[in-house]
């Protein structure tokens, strides 16, 4: 018998009991910093109390509601979920405050005070820039429930267990490596849960780090194993706040969607990418017949009319793909995809077989419009062909089309930024998301540059805003501002619905923006813009006489204004726009 089978030492109820309560918290996924203080390229929204914070996404956490219901399948254990993600909607309230805290501690408390005792406290987090979040809320839950056996897992966790037992050597009793599903199976079967995790190759322990430091996936082959999504452990009308929705102008009802996830893993080698860390790098995905009966039950329980595709690589097969495409389309549900798709597989037949699932917007993995960053940089297999394309063949569907962007790569020059500026102009894109190069963790971008020691300030304050990484080419400030500047162009004074005279679909998109920013000046102004090309002048001068009083407000976008021509002696000037080459000089659709 070897060492991990004699730790296991399996009991009827293992070391925590037979039926052992368990309390699964997913962090805030963004620093205390970008919520109090949200910089000027960064989404806000406004509280009751008056306060501009930053947005937190809400996506339902799918890691949370597998590991639920498996853990209820297996053991029967009764299980609470706190996401301070949509928690921060309902319960936040420390305008003063000098980080998160208080609020944490308020809302650990409550639990108690409710008489829920945890004999396990699982911490789910997938983004660095929750770090700082998970070991706060480890040590509070520590002296809030002092018996409980307290756990980590997600990226952060099998991405940074070194740092985290640096940072918080008595936050955590085990760090789970990769998928959690197998090792908890283990760890609730186990006489003796601390002994096991010593001997586990499976799980991180602040003994096992220092005498072995060597770890491997447990992964489940057969996904069909894997129970149903437990949609009972959380209340779906919390995440009605989600950003991720809301800004996707395209999906009528905002607040009757089912999220799900068919496959895992990822095959492709790209820099900057860290899916593989947890979930591996061959795909396993559901049956088709497994996934037709989960999402027929979701939807006759739930009563959805969206249904959210969260896959990492859904294009990974073209025939199981369709095949999902085709049962959305008989119960009824519009897919969408928050997640951006592969360009290699987005023939005219896939594209047709998305339309008539309801889809009318897509999220475009494009990365960068420089040929050699892409190939050497990035290592990712895609020729500018192949996006030019895929976005006129959209254009032609009435598929609207968000392209991901990233600046900033390590090595990448001016000139290749300059590369990317100048595609993207004659693309015809109806929105860029342009965002710095982010060095995840787990990626092979974050392990050169951290050997390199390119990583300048905290890792853990990364995001994709906030640049961390300082090359020979580029500091990071100056990457910040030319991404910035990169989507002011693109985004609003080269936006493809104005060029193709859209002005009421441009409307939409800019106040939308209002919405995530109410201050944002090039908004007011293009939606000005738009309604002066539509007649409509006195909504015009309404629009115009706000947008001056912004930019009395802010030093920044006085400059900018002023920069581009677009504001002088408080006179406003469209000239900018005008002189714009004709919608027809794109990559014709």
């Amino acid at each position: 018998m070897t060492t991990h089978e004699q730790a296991l030492d399996l009991a009827p109820g293992g070391g925590l009991g037979p039926a052992p309560n368990v309390l699964l918290i997913v962090p805030p996924n963004i620093t205390f910093e970008a919520f109090a203080a949200p910089g000027k390229n960064s989404k806000s929204w406004r509280h009751a109390n008056g306060h501009d914070y930053g947005v937190l996404i809400t996506d339902v956490p799918l890691g949370v509601l597998t590991i639920s219901a498996y853990l209820k399948r297996e053991f029967g254990c009764a299980v609470k979920v706190i996401d301070f993600n949509t928690e921060i909607h309902k319960t936040w309230n420390h305008p003063d405050s000098l980080d998160f805290a208080p609020w944490f501690t308020e809302v650990l408390a409550r639990v108690q005070a409710e008489g829920f005792t945890p004999d396990l406290v699982g911490f789910s987090s997938l983004f660095i820039t929750g770090y700082e979040n998970v070991l706060m809320l480890a040590r509070l839950a520590r002296q809030t429930f002092p018996s409980a056996f307290v756990i980590g897992g997600g990226n952060v966790a099998t991405t940074m267990y070194r740092e985290i037992f640096e940072d918080a050597p008595e936050a955590f009793d085990a760090l789970c490596y990769g998928e959690g599903e197998l090792p908890l199976k283990e760890l609730l079967s186990a006489a003796d849960p601390r002994r096991y995790c010593e001997a586990s190759n499976h799980w991180v322990t602040r003994g096992n780090l220092q005498s072995s430091g060597i770890y491997t996936h447990h992964f489940i082959d057969r996904l069909d194993d894997v129970p149903y999504l437990d949609y009972d452990c959380i209340d779906l009308q919390d995440y009605h706040y989600s950003p991720t929705i809301k800004a996707y102008t395209n999906i009528a009802d905002k607040t009757n969607y089912i999220t799900y996830m068919g496959s895992r893993g990822c095959p492709f080698l790209c820099t900057f990418c860290a899916a593989h860390a947890v979930h591996g790098r061959k795909v396993r995905a559901f049956s088709v017949e497994r996934i037709e009966a989960e999402l027929t039950a979701l939807k006759t329980r739930l009563g959805a009319s969206t249904l959210v595709i969260e896959d990492d690589m859904f294009l990974w097969d073209v025939d199981w793909a369709k095949a999902v495409l085709r049962i959305a389309q008989r119960l009824d549900l519009n897919c969408f995809f928050p997640n951006a798709l592969a360009l290699y597989a987005l023939d005219w037949d896939m594209l047709v077989e998305l339309h008539k699932t309801g889809v009318r917007q897509l999220t475009l993995a494009v990365e960068s419009g420089s040929a050699r960053v892409l190939k050497e940089l990035m290592r990712k297999p895609l020729k500018l062909s192949i996006t030019e394309r895929v976005v006129t063949d959209c254009r032609k569907l009435g598929i609207y089309t968000d392209c991901n962007i990233i600046i900033g790569m390590p090595g990448e020059t001016r000139e290749d930024i300059e590369d990317t500026r100048r595609f993207l102009r004659n693309l015809g894109a109806s929105w860029y998301r342009i965002n710095v190069a982010t060095p995840l963790s787990g990626s092979e971008m974050y392990l050169d540059a951290r050997a390199k020691g390119q990583i300048k300030g905290d890792i853990r304050l990364a995001g994709y805003k906030k640049c961390v990484v300082e090359t020979e080419h580029f500091t990071p400030q100056e990457i910040e501002n030319i991404a910035y500047d990169i989507n002011l162009e693109s985004n609003f004074l080269n936006n493809i619905d104005v060029r193709l005279g859209h002005f009421q679909h441009a409307i939409e998109i800019f106040s939308n923006v209002l919405l995530l920013r109410d201050d944002h000046a090039l908004a007011m102004y293009m939606i000005a813009y738009c309604l002066q090309r539509l007649g409509q002048q006195a909504q015009a001068q309404q629009r115009l006489d706000e947008l001056a009083r912004g930019l009395e407000r802010s030093s920044f976008w006085t400059g900018f204004f002023a920069d581009k021509g677009l504001w002088a002696d408080g006179q406003v000037s469209f000239a900018y726009l005008e002189q714009l080459p004709a919608a027809a000089q794109l990559t014709p659709a």
